[in-house]
């Protein structure tokens, strides 16, 4: 009986994990296309019963960890493995392989979907606790995954010896930025029902202080 369990229970994870072959790139295609909508569907969902979420898409933090091993293979395949492996000073000694880094990376880009849920109830005047900041981070998880992405290939780009490779990853880091910020704007202006010019604003304060906590999280492993 355990060894049939077993088979079942690899059953299930089998097709789960082959099931991101086709869901995966579709929950890119349409983070990327229709990233108010996504996030709107994100608040929605989470009301629903669980077996019932996310069915034709990948859940948001399973998104954004796919999103981190996928971008952690590319570089280790264009340019190599991370400094941060062979850094070992100060708390870059805890990163000593690709699977400490894909989970130092993981919480460090978390780190922009918290701090904008965080941000979001503050501008609506909310409590922050687990059931009103759930939505949010998920919400935030699906507009900050294809940045995540881009800025990552980006800089890889930048790590390769030929310098022809800096324009494009400057135009890939640009164009992320743009995304984030247009799409972070409107977001804020919808949910506060304010003009967009009051999203924009909010949504470069929230940019600025995520900006802030990944670069220090970054210089805090980087041994410098």
């Amino acid at each position: 009986m355990p060894f049939i369990l077993f088979l079942k229970s690899f059953e299930i994870l089998l097709f789960e994990i082959m099931s991101w072959l086709v869901f995966y790139p579709r929950t890119v295609w349409r983070s990327v296309r229709h990233p108010q909508r996504m996030m709107k569907r994100a608040e929605q969902e989470l009301a629903l019963p669980a077996a019932e979420q996310f069915r034709d898409v990948i859940s948001p933090p399973i998104f954004l960890l796919l999103t981190v091993i996928a971008a952690t293979g590319i570089e280790v395949a264009v340019v190599g493995h991370s400094p941060l492996i062979d850094s070992g000073i100060g708390l870059a000694a805890m990163i000593t392989d690709n699977t400490s880094l894909i989970l130092f990376r993981l919480i460090t880009f978390a780190l922009l979907p918290i701090i904008a849920g965080v941000c979001a109830l503050a501008m609506l005047r909310r409590p922050v606790d687990r059931d009103s900041l759930q939505p949010l981070f998920y919400a935030q998880c699906f507009v900050t995954t294809p940045v995540v992405l881009a800025a990552s290939i980006a800089e890889t780009l930048t790590r390769l010896p030929q310098p022809a490779a800096n324009a494009p990853a400057a135009l890939l880091f640009a164009a992320a930025m743009a995304f984030y910020i247009g799409v972070e704007a409107t977001w804020f202006a919808r949910e506060a029902k304010r003009s967009l010019v009051v999203g924009a604003v909010w949504a470069v304060a929230t940019f600025a202080i995520s900006l802030l906590a990944v670069a220090a999280t970054i210089l805090l492993f980087s041994g410098r």
